[in-house]
Parts: structure tokens; C-alpha cells; sequence
């Protein structure tokens, strides 16, 4: 519960309260914060569950050595895969920093994964408003740990 109020207050002052939208700062944070747990949760139980309606179609996904960077429609099937694969009780992104970077937000946090013991990486994502919700537009992690 608190990783959830500190994203919210990390989001409202990166979407926030400029220009005075208050009210548009709220709703941003809330279908973020409902996005980025959609998106830890695609990872539980190997059904990634959703998870393709959280990408946009330009994705970039950037993971840890061996495996490498890929693009669009290939990057959106590796995440898939690697969530199908996947096989853990407990998945979920915890914001340290959001920024706007121009039209997008810039977000970096822990992802931290249980699967009988705990594992936990540092990821960056950078999301994209669109009039179907926040999209994931670039997803970068370290190995896990």
C-alpha cells in the first residue's frame, strides 16, 4: 500500500499539478498505478493474462545479456513468452522515480519476483498515455538477483 501512494505522489508531481490540473493529475496516477499492477501481474501463473493490452504497438523491450534488445511486434511476443514461461507467486513494480520526458513518463523502480525464494531487479519504463490507457513503450531490467 505504501509503493502504491508513493507512486501516486511521484506521478502527481510529474503529471500533476502543472498547469493546474489537479483533477487530471489524480486520474493519470490511478489508471498508472492500475497499469503497472496489471503489468506485475501478467507475470503470475504463466498465463500472461492481459499483459499485451499494457504495450504499444512501438515497444522496445531491453533485456539482461544473453537475450537481446527487440522492437514492435517481437518484443511484444518475447515479453509474452517470457510471461508464459514464468512460473511465480508474486510479481510487482515498485516505483523509486517518474519523470515526464516529454510525451512520455519515465519510471524506475524494483521489480520483485517470488518463485519459492525472492528475486528482485532494477527496471526503467517508459509509458505512453494513450485513449486505451497507459502503454508500456520501452521496458529495460538488470538480471535478476
Amino acid at each position: 500500500m505504501t509503493a502504491r501512494l508513493i507512486a501516486a505522489a511521484l506521478l502527481a508531481g510529474a503529471i500533476g499539478c502543472e498547469g493546474g490540473e489537479p483533477a487530471r493529475a489524480q486520474a493519470g496516477a490511478e489508471g498508472l498505478d492500475r497499469a503497472r499492477v496489471a503489468l506485475g501481474a501478467s507475470f503470475l501463473g504463466g498465463q500472461a493474462g492481459g499483459l499485451r493490452r499494457l504495450l504499444h504497438r512501438d515497444l522496445i523491450v531491453q533485456p539482461p545479456e544473453p537475450d537481446t534488445a527487440l522492437g514492435d511486434e517481437a518484443a511484444a511476443q518475447y515479453l509474452e513468452r517470457l510471461a508464459r514461461e514464468t512460473r511465480v507467486r508474486h510479481s510487482e513494480l515498485v516505483p523509486d522515480r517518474i519523470s515526464r520526458e516529454g510525451d512520455f513518463l519515465l519510471e524506475r523502480g524494483t521489480w520483485i519476483l517470488e518463485a519459492g525464494r525472492g528475486y528482485r531487479t532494477r527496471y526503467t519504463l517508459r509509458w505512453r498515455e494513450t485513449p486505451a490507457g497507459w502503454k508500456v513503450v520501452l521496458w529495460r531490467w538488470t538480471r535478476f538477483r
